[in-house]
């Protein structure tokens, strides 16, 4: 036991090669399998079938990467009639499509016609923002004007409250008014 607990590190190690070899020769039956499907069928006629779909698969992926329309009646890989080679420049042959003056012309008047609205949208939002900045700063500029008013104000009366409360007389008038005009003192 205490064997096991010295050399740990090694028997992972041991179990983590057994552990792959297992895991490989698992992947290698498994990749034996399935290299070879057409074998899987017992019939050689769906083999071949399913052998002429994925050739069929293929080829519109193959088109469809290259950015070509899908062919309706594509070249057929046995035709004689064709080489090998040219028989791939035919089918992977890009069509560009043929426009008369008058058909691009109209293409370009309809996109000059699509920028111009779109600069004229620009040129609105841009009015919009320009006059909200205005108001803005109209706003701002009033709420200024008003607070320096306050504050002179305020400034204003705590000055002339001040020369009053220091002065004795003017100290004697406003407790008098206060009694006078403020609440009874039974309801004090």
């Amino acid at each position: 036991m205490d064997w096991v607990s010295d050399h740990l590190q090694l028997i992972i190690a041991i179990a983590g090669a057994v552990a792959w070899w297992l895991n490989q020769r698992r992947q290698g039956q498994a990749g034996t399998e399935e290299s070879d499907p057409e074998k899987s069928f017992e019939d050689p006629e769906l083999a071949e079938r399913t052998r002429r779909i994925r050739e069929e698969i293929q080829r519109k992926i193959e088109q469809r990467s290259h950015g070509l329309p899908p062919v309706s009646n594509p070249v057929p890989s046995e035709s004689p009639a064709l080489p090998p080679v040219l028989r791939e420049i035919v089918v992977k042959a890009p069509v560009a499509p043929v426009l008369s003056r008058s058909a691009k012309s109209h293409l370009e008047a309809q996109h000059t016609a699509e920028i111009l609205e779109q600069q004229a949208a620009l040129m609105e939002q841009l009015r919009e923002a320009q006059a909200l900045k205005a108001g803005a700063l109209r706003r701002m500029q009033f709420e200024t004007e008003v607070a320096s008013k306050e504050e002179a104000a305020v400034a204003a009366v705590r000055s002339a409250l001040g020369d009053d409360l220091r002065n004795a007389a003017s100290l004697r008038r406003a407790f008098i008014l206060r009694e006078v005009l403020g609440p009874p003192v039974a309801m004090r």
